[in-house]
């Protein structure tokens, strides 16, 4: 039995915990908040347990010793890496929400500090979402033939804002979040460019606005970015994203990836295939094949995990992984102040250029 603890439960906890709480695999031993945190967070994490029927521990409490085997972190993402730190010191696997941290540099610390306690760190992705898995079937059988160009769109719908985000602040006041859309959005987008071809970026551009959304102009985070990446080979990819009007889907975010092979082209929609509905009201819906990826993406990743925590082996999804892709996100916000392009390598600390 994995004993799975929560530090923290002010992001995405809630979207997490009813798997870990169905699973025979695991038992949820508690919500945990730093006694240091601001009132509302020790108000909101308390409140994630006692909706969900656990106890409220102290991070002592949760990170004493054979209190936890994985550690899940959930707290703004300014806070990731010195608390993804805490639980490895006390010699627990970790997973962690996205972004994994907010600066390359402090995912090597979390990457240090993985090395030296000899357990596991992972990050939430949507690798296993249906549409992208079958994506990858088909670059993988050599239907496409060797990948040469990949545009990735990801929107998350304005109208949904107030539902899918637990409080507006934690995506926009950049104290908590630490950047705007591009920080939070882009991560999924690099992911599946990385997954589909096998390379690595080697060159980016952006440029970022305020396009839609009041509460990101008020605090002066981006709510849009436009971005262009070199890869290795000299293959190409364009990455459209935001938090839009009204996003092109059937849920608070749609996503959709065209693939340009040397002998094939495919396009890859996160909410098709889908079944029409027709109500007796006259309304029409769709509903995903499978239901929403957002929600599938994320029950997948968890139960993969889990498996690969049970049978001793390491997840798919690596945090040298989410660094990859969170460099390529510090050196967007580099390109987009300068204007000009951002040359990466594997040592890649742009820290103090957003």
């Amino acid at each position: 039995m994995i004993r799975v603890g929560f530090l923290s439960a002010v992001r995405h906890a809630e979207s997490y915990l009813p798997t870990f709480l169905a699973d025979p695999r695991t038992t949820v031993v508690g919500v945990a908040e730093a006694e240091s945190a601001p009132l509302w967070m020790l108000a909101d994490s308390r409140e994630a347990a006692r909706r969900n029927g656990l106890p409220f521990l102290s991070v002592a409490e949760l990170l004493a010793p054979g209190t936890c085997d994985l550690v899940v972190v959930c707290s703004e993402p300014t806070r990731h890496a010195e608390l993804a730190i805490a639980a490895l010191e006390a010699r627990a696997d970790v997973l962690m929400d996205k972004p994994v941290a907010v600066t390359v540099a402090e995912t090597d610390r979390i990457l240090a500090a993985q090395k030296r306690s000899g357990r596991t760190v992972s990050v939430v992705n949507r690798l296993r979402s249906p549409a992208v898995e079958r994506l990858r079937s088909w670059v993988d059988a050599g239907h496409l033939g060797l990948p040469l160009h990949v545009d990735v769109e990801w929107f998350a719908s304005g109208a949904h804002f107030s539902t899918s985000v637990e409080r507006p602040e934690l995506v926009t006041d950049p104290a908590l979040s630490g950047g705007g859309e591009l920080l939070n959005f882009l991560l999924y987008p690099v992911d599946y460019i990385r997954d589909l071809t096998g390379l690595e970026v080697v060159e980016v551009y952006a440029e970022t606005a305020i396009l839609f959304q009041e509460a990101h102009r008020e605090t002066g985070v981006e709510d849009s970015a436009v971005v262009s990446l070199l890869l290795e080979n000299g293959v190409t990819a364009t990455v459209t994203l935001g938090r839009v009007a009204a996003a092109p889907g059937h849920g608070p975010v749609s996503s959709s990836i065209r693939l340009l092979g040397s002998h094939g082209h495919a396009i890859a929609d996160d909410d098709k295939p889908a079944i029409a509905v027709f109500g007796t009201d006259g309304r029409q819906t769709a509903r995903p094949v499978g239901g929403p990826s957002s929600i599938i993406a994320v029950e997948r990743f968890l139960d993969e995990l889990i498996g690969a925590l049970a049978a001793g082996s390491k997840p798919r999804y690596s945090l040298s992984d989410a660094r990859a892709s969170l460099a390529v996100t510090e050196a967007c916000y580099a390109a987009a102040r300068g204007g000009r392009p951002i040359t990466l390598n594997n040592d890649t600390n742009l820290e103090g250029e957003r």
